[in-house]
């Protein structure tokens, strides 16, 4: 980075760093109302009860976004910014959840079959342009941002989103139980059954996304030079050679790998949970107040733990948390103990995704960042590809106890290798306050 760049950053440093924690706690905030891990499997689970379909969840969420990155990431590296890619590739994130809204608010007259081939449609086009998002975004953060706040902004942004989430959840357990919402003697929403309720919390979600994206078309972005032009290829064809030279980069995706499978266990703990219990929409709701509160608590924490104590070492707590909350829903005796493993599921989750994502940033030279994050993100493709439907199918043969010992397993052994043969390098020391960015 140029001097001229670092004085352009250093200039708007505060500016950014308040709007993009802004905008990912907004963000946040709209994506809690619809969430993968409780609010969407409730849906699901209407249509369907079989767990290979729940398992089309993480499958898309997992696919949609990693794999765009791969094939993004040369387009973006001879880009003087990524501001504008961005914007384009979160619109088409964001506006599924307006279709969605819609079509569920007139009312679903689809058989159980076509409603659920439209659902994951919509969804796919979410998670696969937030993929394709993921790639410019997170070189952007890397570049309004300065490397020592990292841990801060991704704690900050996170842990405020998990926050208004748990706001959120408020709402939509109001919602999914049918209650009216009434604020000062006024009410703002009315009493809503299945499945027009799940409209109404996708079109506040969209909403909430569009008063975000103005906050990404506020933050200020200074121009680099870029890259010489490479062929859409370009990233497939150096991800070997990445993978060859760089053995500490390689090592910490395995180990990812494995932590990342212990992670992907949370995603079948609501189906569980119904499974097992009968869970009622008022339960869900609960749940999701309590994921997103641990959320946000273990968010500013670990954030600010990481920018201290290094993100490895909160990558490994979490990863010790996340198999933790596994073996609690093998043992769980009655349906209270799930407030206790979404309380664990909520702050490794926190911390898998602040500090995965910053140790990336932190491994790869800023020239080769956007190669980098592409092939972090498709590195795990296969595996999260496969390893939900496969989860999936399992929950049906062993049991959902016998799946959640066996992807802790997972998860223990991907955290013990990134605790014993995974070293960062060392970043320039924290000097600045936070009103500084």
């Amino acid at each position: 980075m140029s001097d001229a760049t670092a004085t352009f950053v250093a200039r708007h440093a505060r500016r950014n760093f308040w709007l993009n924690v802004i905008e990912g706690g907004i963000f946040m905030f709209g994506i809690s109302m619809v969430s993968r891990f409780t609010v969407l499997p409730y849906f699901v689970s209407h249509y369907s009860q079989a767990n290979w379909i729940q398992g089309l969840l993480p499958t898309i969420a997992n696919t949609g976004w990693l794999l765009p990155g791969l094939f993004v990431a040369p387009y973006i590296a001879q880009l003087w910014t990524r501001k504008m890619p961005m914007l384009i590739g979160t619109f088409f994130e964001r506006i599924p959840w307006l279709f969605m809204g819609i079509w569920l608010f007139m009312g679903n007259t689809l058989a159980p079959t076509t409603t659920l081939v439209m659902f994951f449609g919509l969804y796919a086009m979410h998670m696969f342009s937030a993929g394709a998002t993921s790639i410019p975004w997170q070189d952007y953060i890397g570049r309004v941002i300065p490397e020592q706040r990292w841990g801060t902004f991704f704690g900050f942004q996170s842990g405020l989103g998990s926050l208004l989430g748990v706001a959120g959840a408020t709402v939509a357990t109001q919602v999914l139980g049918g209650q009216t919402i009434v604020v000062g003697g006024v009410n703002l929403l009315g009493s809503y059954t299945f499945p027009f309720n799940i409209g109404v919390l996708s079109l506040i979600c969209f909403a909430c996304l569009v008063v975000s994206f103005v906050f990404l078309v506020l933050t200020v972005e200074p121009r680099i030079p870029p890259q010489a032009k490479q062929p859409i290829w370009g990233s497939v064809k150096q991800m070997p050679q990445l993978l060859r030279q760089d053995s500490v980069f390689r090592t910490y995706l395995l180990a990812r790998t494995g932590v990342s499978l212990g992670i992907l266990g949370h995603s079948f703990v609501m189906a569980a949970a119904i499974n097992r219990f009968q869970s009622s929409g008022e339960m869900v709701g609960a749940f999701t107040v309590v994921l997103s509160a641990a959320q946000a608590l273990g968010s500013f924490g670990l954030g600010a733990l990481a920018d201290r104590w290094g993100h490895k070492q909160v990558l490994v707590l979490s990863g010790f948390i996340g198999a933790l909350s596994l073996l609690l829903a093998w043992a769980a005796p009655t349906e209270w103990w799930y407030f206790v493993i979404f309380v664990c599921s909520g702050i490794a989750m926190a911390g898998y995704q602040l500090s995965s994502l910053a140790i990336v940033m932190l491994l790869s030279p800023k020239e080769l960042r956007p190669s980098y994050i592409a092939t972090a993100n498709t590195f795990n493709v296969p595996v999260s590809a496969i390893a939900p439907m496969l989860a999936g199918w399992l929950a049906g043969e062993m049991g959902f106890i016998g799946l959640f010992v066996l992807l802790a397993a997972f998860g223990v052994i991907g955290t013990l290798v990134m605790q014993w043969k995974v070293t960062l390098p060392k970043k320039a020391p924290l000097t600045e306050s936070i009103g500084t960015a």
